[in-house]
């Protein structure tokens, strides 16, 4: 049984969009729901995985800032 982050993760992660760069030589990637998330490597296969780190660290601020995700309804309640 995968973890619910896990699955949310990963759902993102096929809706992002790699592009490669010529100027830069490497591939980029975005997530079009998450405003200011953006990755960047030399192949997509690194580009994924620092996009997957990047999704992660967005959701870890969004929760302590207690901002909404995209796909919830309602806000995260987070207890300490």
């Amino acid at each position: 049984m995968k973890l619910y982050i896990t699955q949310y993760i990963e759902n993102l992660l096929r809706k992002a969009e790699y592009e490669y760069d010529k100027e830069t030589g490497s591939w980029c990637a975005s997530v079009a729901d998450l405003p200011g998330v953006y990755a960047q490597g030399d192949t997509v296969e690194e580009t994924r995985e620092q996009l997957a780190e990047v999704i992660e660290d967005y959701i870890l601020v969004s929760l302590r800032e207690k901002q909404r995700l995209p796909g919830f309804k309602k806000p995260i309640k987070v207890h300490a």
